[in-house]
């Protein structure tokens, strides 16, 4: 019973924090503020009124459209806020079923993954306030979570790890193919990932970044006349998604692997 409040109570949290990510991933590319002005139709200017503001719901009354100029408002404000919901939710089970920083850190990475995953794959950029952003708060977060000033240091090293680690992958991948193989948004990403998730796990998020990356080119060459002629699939939605898998199965997938293959 405990379990169930524990987790409507975070998909409750996630419908508003998935509308202000909204606000985050169409403004800041933009270099717009974030708090300022108040939400409105991008089209007409229209100001949006707090009924026609709820999560998921105003989207499904208003049929899609603004209310004053009858724009179609983007998919991706649902599916967003629904996202974060879902995801918020599933952070519950996954980290042990107990409150403290282990659950909180694991809703600011989705948030964080959330919002990188929207900016990236139409502009292609990972803002700094993103990424150097939640570095910051990953390094704050380390000694809270290991109950210890150690907890800060290694989460420092396993920032400096993952950045130093894409950052030769970049230098590597341009001195061979000739061209850029990985930005630098995607060096401070991994730096952010690496505080939250630690140096082994870094190397699974790069693992598993990789294989979803490749699935997921191979997925949109097939379907996006866009992504077979540029060749270029922003690799931050899947280095996200890796320290997701990281964050909560880091440990086991580790320890299996140690134990089948090193031990």
């Amino acid at each position: 019973m405990n379990d169930i409040f524990y987790m409507l109570a975070l998909f409750i949290l996630g419908l508003p924090i998935g509308s202000f990510l909204n606000v985050v991933i169409w403004r800041l590319p933009r270099e717009e503020n974030i708090a300022w002005p108040p939400s409105h139709c991008p089209k007409c200017g229209e100001k949006i009124r707090p009924f026609d503001n709820i999560p998921v719901f105003s989207y499904i009354i208003l049929g899609g459209k603004c209310r004053n100029c009858k724009d179609i408002i983007s998919i991706q404000y649902p599916v967003v806020e629904l996202s974060t919901a879902v995801l918020f939710a599933l952070a519950w089970p996954l980290t042990g079923s107990q409150l403290g920083w282990e659950l909180t850190s694991a809703v600011i990475f989705t948030a964080v993954a959330i919002a990188v995953t929207g900016i990236d794959i139409p502009h292609k950029i990972i803002p700094d306030e993103l990424s150097i952003g939640g570095l910051a708060v990953g390094l704050i977060l380390a000694p809270l979570r290991a109950g210890a000033w150690s907890g800060l240091w290694w989460a420092f090293v396993s920032a400096l790890f993952g950045a130093l680690l894409l950052f030769l992958v970049r230098v590597g991948g341009k001195a061979i193919f000739k061209k850029e193989a990985l930005g630098f948004g995607d060096v401070k990403l991994i730096a952010m990932i690496g505080a939250f998730v630690g140096w082994r796990g870094v190397l699974l998020t790069i693992f598993a970044g990789a294989l979803l990356g490749s699935i997921g080119g191979v997925i949109a060459m097939a379907f996006s006349k866009e992504a077979r002629e540029e060749r270029l699939i922003p690799f931050g939605p899947f280095l996200m998604a890796g320290g997701l898998v990281a964050l909560y199965f880091g440990e086991g997938i580790i320890s299996w692997y140690v134990t089948n293959f090193w031990g």
